[in-house]
């Protein structure tokens, strides 16, 4: 009788949780919750940012709400979504770890890109040493929303779509290093390929604001 018991216990508790890997088994969805780990966003605003319909967004959304991964909040006419909690943002971004540990497509596929467009690379480490060097600027190029939600001390916002319109803001003199929401998003690598090509001196930090904070507050400790 126990036995039996503790099965039904158990296999109700593993059902609901298999609601959660169910809900991240979608590439899109995956997309959705790095966009909201960004920032909160609107429907319309993720379906711009991702490329699909407004239906598909809705249904997407949906099934991450079904889950309790991202909840929604009206302000004014419009409704924001949200990640739940601080945890579902770090399991984001440790299946994105994940990811990039055990699958070596994920590596491969960075890498290819990197060498195919010439892209000039700094890591973390390298990075955090010229965050308050005068002849150093960072160069956020995610969306305005994204970046006020949180940045890299000092770091420039110009958001990709406008980066051919405001060269004349940065200095030729500057040790350029671009940042955007991480391995997953070419902009950071897209940006700095064309600086380069436009005669700075840019390297593509392929971190995200989130990896930035984990990496100075691990170093403080």
């Amino acid at each position: 009788m126990s036995k039996t018991i503790a099965s039904m216990y158990k296999d109700s508790l593993y059902t609901e949780l298999a609601k959660v890997g169910k809900s991240l088994s979608s590439e899109r969805r995956l997309e959705i919750m790095d966009l909201l780990a960004q920032s909160s966003k609107t429907v319309e605003e993720i379906s711009d940012e991702s490329g699909l319909s407004v239906a598909n967004t809705s249904r997407h959304l949906q099934v991450l709400k079904s889950s309790n991964l991202v909840y929604s909040n009206r302000k004014g006419k419009f409704l924001y979504y949200s990640l739940s909690s601080t945890k579902v943002k770090d399991l984001f971004y440790l299946l994105r770890d994940v990811g990039d540990e055990q699958l070596s497509e994920i590596k491969k596929i960075q890498k290819d890109f990197s060498s195919n467009e010439h892209i000039k690379n700094i890591s973390l480490e390298d990075s955090s040493k010229k965050i308050y060097n005068e002849n150093t600027l960072f160069l956020d190029v995610r969306p305005e929303s994204e970046y006020k939600n949180g940045h890299i001390y000092n770091a420039k916002n110009i958001p990709i779509d406008e980066l051919e319109y405001h060269l004349n803001e940065i200095s030729k003199d500057k040790y350029i290093i671009v940042y955007c929401r991480g391995q997953l998003c070419a902009y950071a690598n897209i940006a700095s390929k064309f600086l380069n090509n436009h005669g700075f001196n840019a390297y593509s930090l392929n971190s995200s604001y989130y990896d930035w904070e984990k990496y100075v507050t691990k170093k403080i400790r």
